[in-house]
């Protein structure tokens, strides 16, 4: 690996998602030679995203979502810098900082996750609840369900959650089953997707599963709506109707960090920045990008799901003990399907796998037994 000076070569991991708590934990147990590794963060904790609907449903609290992303980097001899990054200055090899102060390195990767489309339609960041960050989303929930539990109106209290994805779905319910729990009057939950169903993309029986369900439960879905702006207690959409709304869950699927196009690093047309499939990003080899913010060239439709984090741990972490060793990288495939696991929030889920789908109480306990295996890996002392 070409170096930027004769010292410690200078390993960069930035943010703490689903790959990188694995690098870090992989590290700790068997760390490379002759490395300085700086880990940058936003915050110190990373919550882990398959377990925030069931904290929406009150499953969960808080304290079992978070991975402690900076002890795990200093479990690795890591230091740690929480800040934002904000740029990268592929000549120079230095990452820039939210403060001002630049960090320099030989060999970096981004695992910095994705933001929320549609972020700039009218309304939607003063009047909207956005799904990214997830903390920010976790804080609001809690602020937005213990009003509900004092009023008493003559109207319901209504909910409408935008998108129809795997989130928006999961969301719409798990809402509607806290909501109905403890709210002191009626509610009503609608979900908009300006979609021709939900969940498009996955087999047409999952989102079959989930409209019936919808209306065995009184949830409201609205396919082929979109959006045009959201106000104080209203929703505008394009065909000119307009909905009350008491709160509005904005959920409309993965939008890149302007990070790497405004580094001028090689994007798809979304912003996501391009990799090969070694993890590296194109044109740059002592770069990587995992997870939502990276689109593989060779698998360009890859979903921007956790689940393929997850898959590229252990090779991003044998690629990057490779880089620093000088050895040959190997190569990641994402894998053809994977398995959906959706949560109703009332102790039963929905599945689906290679086009088939399923439903019941075993497929939350699947989940739930799935989710709380990948958590206890990063909790102190437990084995990588």
């Amino acid at each position: 690996m070409k170096r930027a000076n004769n010292g410690p070569r200078k390993l960069v991991l930035v943010g703490g998602g689903h790959t990188h708590v694995q690098v870090l934990k992989s590290f700790a147990s068997e760390p490379p030679a002759d490395i300085e590794l700086t880990v940058v963060l936003p915050s110190p904790v990373a919550i882990y995203s398959g377990m925030v609907p069931g904290f929406v449903a009150g499953r969960y609290g808080v304290e079992e979502l978070g991975i402690d992303v900076e002890a795990l980097a200093h479990g690795a001899g890591a230091r740690v810098v929480l800040e934002r990054a904000l740029a990268i200055d592929a000549d120079r090899r230095q990452i820039m900082l939210e403060g001002g102060d630049a960090v320099s390195y030989d060999l970096a990767s981004f695992n910095i996750g994705s933001t929320v489309a549609g972020l700039a339609t009218p309304g939607v960041r003063q009047h909207a609840i956005p799904t990214r960050p997830i903390s920010g989303l976790i804080e609001t929930i809690d602020a937005l369900v213990e009003p509900a539990r004092a009023r008493d109106l003559d109207r319901p209290i209504r909910l409408v959650v935008v998108g129809g994805g795997a989130g928006g779905v999961e969301l719409a319910f798990c809402l509607e089953s806290r909501l109905a729990r403890q709210a002191a009057g009626p509610i009503e939950v609608l979900l908009v997707n300006d979609q021709p169903r939900v969940l498009v993309g996955y087999p047409e029986s999952l989102a079959e599963r989930v409209e019936r369900h919808a209306r065995s439960r009184g949830i409201t879905i609205e396919n082929h709506r979109r959006v045009i702006a959201v106000e104080a207690e209203l929703i505008r959409f394009e065909d000119g109707d307009s909905t009350a709304q008491d709160a509005v869950i904005w959920a409309t699927g993965a939008a890149s960090h302007p990070l790497f196009r405004e580094s001028n690093l090689p994007t798809d047309a979304r912003g996501f920045v391009m990799t090969r499939s070694t993890l590296q990003i194109d044109g740059h080899d002592e770069l990587f990008a995992v997870g939502d913010c990276a689109t593989p060239i060779e698998h360009p439709d890859t979903p921007k799901a956790g689940v393929y984090a997850v898959r590229q741990g252990p090779i991003l972490t044998r690629n990057l003990r490779a880089a620093l060793d000088g050895r040959p990288l190997g190569t990641y495939v994402p894998q053809r399907d994977f398995l959906t696991l959706l949560n109703l929030g009332d102790g039963t889920a929905l599945g689906a796998k290679w086009g088939l789908s399923f439903e019941g109480r075993w497929v939350m306990e699947l989940k739930d037994r799935i989710d709380r295996r990948f958590m206890s890996r990063f909790r102190p002392n437990e084995p990588a």
